[in-house]
């Protein structure tokens, strides 16, 4: 019994000194704010709308070119999204990713999509031969460039493999400010 009273003394004796330690992070103490880094470059993705008919007589598909105000690398990627519903209650508008699968009594259509630096091609597939009930007109589309980098090229590399601030500083065109450790 003595054993236990003593036991139950240094737990809570140890928890009551450890609660008494201040706010502490996973590592210790937080420590004071950095300085504010450089700003980044201000990047937005890009969308266009564009009206689709995938018929019989095009083939099933359609291809759109993209405007000439949006410049597509190789590393870039494109979304597309077809617009499902609009909700009038709430003013919302649904817009449902592609590519888009349905399961018939045929078999399976694909509603899905390509992209160059130069166009977007909406195109319908399916594992049986495609007719006049599989046409699909005024249908709106939604495309979204999203600019990207290849992480193993260009500035980012660069900056990984830096070996000094002085390295780094000239690879990003930006001066970094020197951090003091007390």
């Amino acid at each position: 019994m003595k054993k236990m009273i003593k036991f139950l003394f240094a737990a809570i004796s140890i928890f009551l000194l450890l609660q008494g330690c201040g706010e502490r992070g996973p590592m210790g103490p937080e420590g004071p704010r950095g300085p504010q880094g450089p700003q980044g470059p201000e990047i937005l993705p890009t969308s266009f709308e564009f009206e689709v008919d995938l018929l019989r007589s095009n083939n099933f598909e359609y291809i759109q070119g993209i405007p000439s105000q949006i410049e597509v690398l190789n590393s870039d990627v494109m979304l597309v999204y077809v617009f499902e519903d609009y909700i009038p209650e709430d003013d919302l508008e649904v817009w449902r990713k592609m590519p888009i699968t349905e399961f018939n009594n045929r078999g399976t259509l694909l509603l899905d999509f390509d992209f160059t630096f130069i166009d977007v091609r909406i195109f319908l597939d399916a594992n049986y031969t495609l007719g006049s009930a599989d046409e699909l007109e005024g249908m709106l589309v939604r495309a979204v460039h999203i600019p990207a980098d290849f992480l193993n090229s260009g500035k980012a590399q660069k900056v990984v493999s830096a070996e000094t601030f002085g390295e780094m500083q000239s690879i990003i065109g930006e001066e970094i400010p020197n951090l003091k450790m007390d």
